[in-house]
């Protein structure tokens, strides 16, 4: 089995996703060949929840500071982008796992704060668990 190649890291800005990207960017480092990796926020979508700018401003915000975190866990940057993704969370994410042929999501757990409402019991992480499947590493 070859290591996964296509990385999608899933912030909040919370303290476990921040603590997922530190994670991410030491396991980086020690890579050779670097794997392609995406750092991603999702927003809500402003036309279903009445927002203008602000949101995405808080999501480019997120990933700013997760790409200065990433990079001064790693040392560098080459293969690293940035997403801001719009709607539900849990959707989003999985979407974007499967569009884009995603081999590992890495996503903090339990404080995983999204502000929309969840109606499945274990949120986000639950979800993605139950429809994803490749290698995810939920730090917690």
């Amino acid at each position: 089995m070859s290591l996964p190649q296509r990385w999608l890291i899933a912030t909040d800005g919370s303290k476990f996703a921040t603590m997922s990207v530190q994670y991410a960017a030491k396991l980086y480092k020690h890579l050779d060949p670097k794997p392609q990796v995406t750092i991603m926020m999702v927003i809500p979508d402003p036309r279903k929840h009445g927002g203008g700018e602000a949101p995405n401003d808080r999501g480019k915000l997120v990933l700013r500071e997760a790409m200065d975190q990433f990079r001064l866990e790693a040392g560098d940057t080459e293969t690293v982008s940035t997403y801001v993704g719009i709607g539900e969370p849990r959707e989003v994410i999985v979407e974007t796992v499967r569009r884009g042929g995603i081999d590992h999501l890495i996503m903090g757990g339990g404080d995983y704060q999204w502000r929309i409402t969840d109606l499945l019991s274990g949120g986000v992480t639950n979800y993605i668990l139950h429809h994803l499947h490749c290698v995810i590493t939920i730090i917690k």
